[in-house]
């Protein structure tokens, strides 16, 4: 990715926290029928435990409370179905898919999917699923009053905060498009990096979730994993590298673009190609590539009347405009001009690619007065 976030603490952390108790000293050590005693270790759990119960049929928010302690109960019933091997086995899964930084940077860590449990225990999965996969979204059990209200309260601080910590203003992602920042009055989604409906335990990591431009999330990402890709000759997941959105130092990114053409109104994805290297980072520019579409849309970018085209056409109008007002300025001089600025800023006006394309296009002849 162009750049990492900074990570930040925030109160919102606190609902993780409630789940770790949850999971670990509660359903890993489920015995006896479940009561309210069993969260005696957790004093703020239980009493929201039991504030929950009180909701009355008729009174607003007891569909959720009723998910929420229902399915504390189901899923510790089914835990108590389990041996230890069994409950150790979903332990170290709880624990590396909790490990976003681990997942992405060391392949032998390995993570444990919905289908991994589904094939021992497909009620225990269903139920897992059923509950992670809600307590993210509108219909979060965590918009209730009682947990600080997610959507409404926590996560809008948290953004704010968010994005005064981390105010570069465009998608790390892709690079292409501005995020929305604290001058809007919206803000942008949260993607769940490792996706909630296929990694259970981490649908409320903010480890795992990360502000990105509606294109990444919603047209290209959707639910591709980062650290695995699809092998067909085997019909299995590969296990990958990829770039962990809080990493505490951002890839050094380097763009180099080719073409093949000078007719620049007529150019096809067929005549760029577009390299993008980092030392060191090999299989998780691969990652990042293949998640989010970035060469088709870097080629889209360029081949767009509003990117590529005006970048050149721009230094070739100046410079006839130098030569009709009778100025002494030659057309590499205006070329150095406009590929420096680019170059000293990636993040602006889509520099990353645009500073290598005018390079491309200087190499192919276009900024040569004589063929003008």
């Amino acid at each position: 990715m162009h750049f990492t976030y900074k990570y930040i603490q925030h109160e919102i952390e606190q609902l993780q926290k409630l789940l770790d108790f949850l999971f670990y000293k509660v359903w890993c050590k489920a015995k006896g029928n479940f009561d309210a005693e069993k969260l005696n270790g957790n004093p703020r759990l239980k009493e929201i435990y039991v504030d929950l119960a009180k909701i009355d049929i008729d009174q607003k928010g007891r569909k959720s409370a009723e998910f929420f302690n229902k399915h504390i109960e189901n899923i510790y019933a089914e835990f108590l179905k389990l041996d230890k091997n069994q409950i150790n086995k979903l332990k170290e899964g709880y624990k590396n898919n909790n490990n976003i930084d681990g997942l992405c940077t060391d392949k032998t860590i390995q993570p444990l999917l919905y289908k991994d449990i589904e094939a021992d225990h497909e009620g225990l999965a269903m139920l897992l699923k059923s509950f992670y996969g809600n307590l993210y979204g509108k219909n979060s059990p965590f918009n209730l009053v009682i947990f600080g209200n997610l959507n409404k309260k926590l996560i809008p601080d948290h953004y704010s905060k968010f994005m005064t910590a981390n105010n570069r203003g465009v998608c790390p992602f892709c690079g292409l498009l501005s995020l929305k920042a604290n001058n809007h009055s919206k803000r942008e989604a949260y993607d769940h990096y490792l996706p909630k409906a296929i990694f259970p335990f981490s649908s409320i990591n903010f480890e795992n979730l990360v502000p990105m431009c509606n294109d990444c999330n919603s047209s290209y990402k959707t639910t591709e994993i980062p650290i695995k890709k699809k092998n067909p000759l085997k019909n299995e997941d590969a296990r990958k590298l990829a770039f962990f959105p809080y990493a505490s130092e951002s890839p050094q990114i380097e763009f180099v673009i080719q073409i093949n053409t000078i007719d620049l109104n007529n150019l096809s994805p067929e005549n760029i190609q577009i390299e993008i290297t980092s030392e060191g980072y090999e299989e998780q520019i691969e990652s990042w590539k293949r998640v989010f579409g970035l060469d088709e849309r870097y080629k889209a970018s360029l081949r767009c009347p509003d990117d590529g085209k005006v970048w050149v056409n721009s230094i070739l109008e100046e410079h006839k405009n130098a030569l009709a007002q009778g100025e002494e300025y030659t057309m590499e001089q205006f070329y150095d001009i406009n590929y420096r600025m680019a170059k000293i800023n990636p993040q602006t006006e889509k520099g990353f690619i645009k500073a290598p394309f005018l390079s491309a296009c200087k190499k192919k002849g276009i900024f040569d007065v004589k063929t003008l």
